[in-house]
């Protein structure tokens, strides 16, 4: 990338202003502030399912749209089996939430 006397990194910043919502005219006063509304919206969720005979136990994962780690495995837990062990596994992002088209509430086999 060429140098401009700093005009790209000056029109990047205004393009992240605006994008932002933030005023570009207003300068700040050297503090940054950063509001996460909801960081993960839904969890992914772990079956492990436990074979009678003796072979090893097979995984599935659910994206489920709840971002409370017990409400998501207690709403895939209520139609699982009773050789099958659910555990959550981590947060899913909101976009992905989206992307799967989830409603709250609603899962998905992954």
């Amino acid at each position: 990338m060429q140098y401009h006397g700093g005009f790209a990194l000056a029109c990047a910043r205004l393009l992240h202003r605006r994008a932002c919502g933030i005023d570009p005219r207003d300068r700040g006063c050297g503090t940054t502030i950063v509001v996460y509304g909801s960081m993960a919206n839904g969890q992914v969720v772990l079956i492990t399912t436990e074979l009678p005979d003796g072979r090893p136990p097979v995984r599935s994962v659910y994206f489920v749209a709840e971002g409370d780690p017990a409400r998501a495995a207690a709403i895939v837990a209520a139609i699982m089996a009773p050789n099958e062990r659910v555990e959550a596994w981590g947060p899913l992002p909101e976009a992905a939430v989206k992307a799967l088209g989830l409603k709250p509430g609603d899962f998905t086999h992954g």
